[in-house]
């Protein structure tokens, strides 16, 4: 079975209650954060799923050890942070407290995704029931309509994130293999039938949502170029020591780790390493390419 049902998409959402806050360097009020495990930052660690990274040797570049973030130091969503002026991480929603929400919540969670069975587990039959066109087709509406509620419920400024090249991961490649190519073309192929929605989308809430201002960011567009630039040599190999058992394509528990940690893309069989984290999110915050963000990028919505 195809795994049509990894989604990547996440929101960053920005909204104006600076009549709360003390006025600071930050660009904005406050930042709440959606998605998966590219953005979770320990909202798993006590939930009954194999989604976990509160353990080494994940966090193994992180001040703080393994917290719940999956990957080797910081996630995009740190970075993001970073980048807005905040003088500290987004705590997750499972041990935020008191008025550390007003300055924003981080709500991604390993796993989650649009529809009501993701999580739950991995090979659910959605592409026996739906060919890929259809299936984007779904995930599209039901986005929309989770989107719009957002919207009703205050939120205004908020950056969707599409989905990356999911047919190019460690985990798709062990599962498929490639043949002749570089990456499993047939999940590319799926992916891009949904990233194709979503810029129509983006344009549909800026043009009748009154007072929205939406904009994607394209995590495709941003992976195209020389990863060497930014010193990554190793583009298909993880870098922690695999699970063969339950929590596949995730690091082993207390596993070892390559030491050039730098130079790989992957840090386990699903999540880059904290360099191309930290890329992505420079870009998203300032587009190097026209093709980066739509119809502009981070900072520049900041300033709306």
């Amino acid at each position: 079975m195809k795994i049509w049902f990894v989604l990547l998409t996440v929101l960053l959402i920005f909204i104006n209650i600076s009549s709360l806050l003390v006025k600071g360097e930050q660009q904005v009020p406050c930042l709440f954060i959606m998605g998966d495990s590219l953005f979770d930052n320990g909202n798993n660690n006590n939930l009954l799923t194999t989604a976990k990274a509160n353990y080494p040797p994940y966090g193994i570049d992180f001040p703080d050890g393994p917290t719940g973030r999956f990957t080797n130091g910081k996630n995009t969503a740190d970075f993001i942070a970073e980048l807005l002026g905040f003088d500290k991480y987004i705590e997750p929603f499972a041990t935020v407290k008191g008025v550390e929400m007003f300055r924003g919540v981080n709500y991604a969670s390993g796993a989650a995704g649009i529809r009501d069975e993701s999580g739950i587990h991995l090979f659910y039959p959605s592409s026996l029931l739906y060919k890929p066109e259809k299936y984007a087709t779904i995930l599209a509406q039901q986005y929309e309509k989770q989107l719009k509620t957002l919207y009703r419920y205050g939120a205004r400024k908020v950056a969707v994130f599409g989905l990356g090249s999911i047919g190019c991961i460690p985990a798709e490649l062990d599962l498929y293999g490639t043949k002749d190519s570089v990456c499993v073309d047939s999940i590319n192929s799926a992916v891009l039938k949904f990233v194709d929605k979503l810029k129509p989308m983006i344009d549909d809430f800026n043009s009748n949502l009154p007072n929205a201002n939406f904009i994607y960011i394209n995590v495709t567009s941003i992976a195209i170029g020389d990863p060497s630039s930014i010193g990554i040599t190793n583009l298909a190999e993880p870098c922690c020591e695999i699970s063969s058992f339950i929590a596949k394509g995730q690091c082993s528990y207390g596993g070892s780790a390559c030491s050039d940690r730098a130079s790989h893309y992957f840090w386990d069989g699903f999540h880059p390493t904290e360099a191309p984290n930290k890329a992505t999110a420079e870009r998203a915050y300032t587009a190097l390419l026209p093709t980066d963000a739509y119809p502009f990028d981070i900072s520049h919505l900041a300033l709306l």
